[in-house]
């Protein structure tokens, strides 16, 4: 469950149940009871939403409650301000008939409660690949075998997007973040006064992050409408090697990098922070990209340029501080993570940069294999037909939940956007435009 600072209508969903009668009736001192009060749901997960009452004092709150509480946080209640109009739950048990309350409340008092009700249906998950063309468009495709991408939002540099697919987006003075509705609609504007840098994140309850520009710091605007806060900081950044991720379940990490050591500030979806340094025993790497899983492993890929031109991926265990490369041979790697798994696309050979700049390196650049990674720790290995890798560098992807890999080919014979099946074997393209940014949601 988590709570909104949006003022919203329903999604066009199935309706289910009605409003009850109102359990009190409304004094001059008691808000009148909600208007218009309806739940929408699909599988686990519902959202009620409710209109402002009609009489009586000025509404300073709301409160929402769900029963059964099971699986739900703070016993089921929520307690909104007073623009609130829509509140989510998930989480929600297949087959079992819930009742949600809301009720208006005043400076004195708390008026009478509506009641619907909404009985959970499995549904399927369905996810969204979100990216930034080159003109600073978001576009939305889906994930499945065939796609066409729509654009949803322009002058987007920096976005990021929810489970529900509302696109979020930092204003032109980094001060403002504008929310593009995923029906469609009027844009409008979340929050101001804020010192936002491009790069937005988002996790799976729909709380908003960023880089402080002022402080530096990783920032967190919850969903639950009160004011933003610091949940991670990069400690004494050096040279500015440092990165930071959200995982879909919200643990945040602030990874910094100074001369033979590196720093990890980790704060569990639960609010715990914990700090962790270790030494690399030699000149430190750049960090050129940054992901995490759900259970807190980190997995970045490390720019070790010079003559070799080298980009490897390497894995920093939950808990553990230690660098351990994925693989012990050297390739052009495509990276990607889900909230369980991690999977790696890797060139049939490679050469160093010095090869190729002197016109040496005639090689297999296909991408001919993919290293997993999953729940269980052991290492797979796949083979993948029909793409090519591009320029050396570090190369972030990002995958859905069923394990398919999305990544971005910025050069011939393969440029552009590409699908890589779970199960290995022929990728797709999904476009020849380049994109950037990429996202599944």
């Amino acid at each position: 469950m988590f709570k909104s600072m949006l003022t919203i209508a329903a999604a066009a969903a199935l309706v289910v149940g009605g409003a009850l009668p109102a359990q009190a009736a409304s004094t001059s001192s008691t808000p009148s009871a909600p208007t218009s009060v309806r739940v929408t749901g699909s599988g686990g997960d519902a959202d009620l939403t409710w209109g402002a009452p009609r009489s009586g004092p000025s509404v300073t709150g709301y409160t929402v409650m769900v029963t059964p509480i099971k699986g739900q946080p703070d016993r089921g209640v929520d307690r909104l301000p007073a623009t609130a109009r829509w509140d989510h739950f998930d989480s929600l048990r297949t087959g079992t008939r819930y009742t949600f309350t809301v009720r208006a409340v005043a400076a004195k008092r708390s008026g009478p409660v509506v009641s619907v009700q909404y009985t959970a249906k499995a549904a399927p998950t369905r996810q969204s690949l979100f990216a930034l063309d080159a003109q600073g468009s978001v576009v939305r495709f889906g994930t499945g075998s065939t796609s066409t991408g729509t654009t949803v939002a322009t002058n987007a540099a920096g976005y990021t997007a929810d489970d529900r697919g509302d696109v979020f987006v930092p204003s032109a003075d980094l001060t403002s973040i504008v929310l593009h509705p995923v029906g469609g609609g009027v844009a409008r504007t979340v929050a101001t006064g804020l010192h936002l840098t491009a790069d937005l994140r988002s996790d799976v309850a729909g709380n908003l992050y960023w880089a402080d520009s002022v402080s530096g710091s990783v920032t967190m605007l919850p969903i639950d409408g009160s004011g933003p806060r610091v949940v991670a900081d990069f400690g004494t950044v050096k040279y500015g090697k440092h990165a930071w991720v959200v995982s879909r379940s919200g643990i945040v990490t602030a990874y910094n990098n100074s001369p033979f050591e590196a720093r990890i500030a980790q704060r569990s979806a639960a609010g715990v922070l914990t700090v962790r340094a270790f030494s690399y025993g030699g000149v430190y790497p750049v960090v050129g990209g940054l992901q995490s899983d759900d259970a807190g492993n980190l997995y970045l890929t490390l720019s070790q340029d010079g003559r070799d031109g080298q980009y490897p991926w390497v894995e920093v265990r939950a808990g553990e501080s230690a660098l351990t490369r994925l693989t012990t041979s050297d390739a052009f790697e495509y990276g990607a993570t889900n909230s369980t798994s991690f999977r790696l696309l890797r060139s049939a050979e490679w050469c160093t940069q010095a090869d190729e700049l002197y016109g040496t390196c005639d090689i297999d650049r296909s991408l001919a294999s993919e290293f997993v990674i999953g729940r269980d720790g052991k290492p797979q290995t796949r083979t993948v037909t029909g793409v090519t890798a591009g320029s050396r560098g570090s190369h972030v992807g990002v995958m859905d939940t069923a394990g398919d890999v999305f990544i971005d080919v910025d050069r011939a014979p393969s440029a552009g956007l590409w699908r890589v099946p779970a199960a290995g074997g022929a990728a797709k393209q999904l476009s020849s435009a380049q994109f950037t940014r990429l996202l599944v949601v």
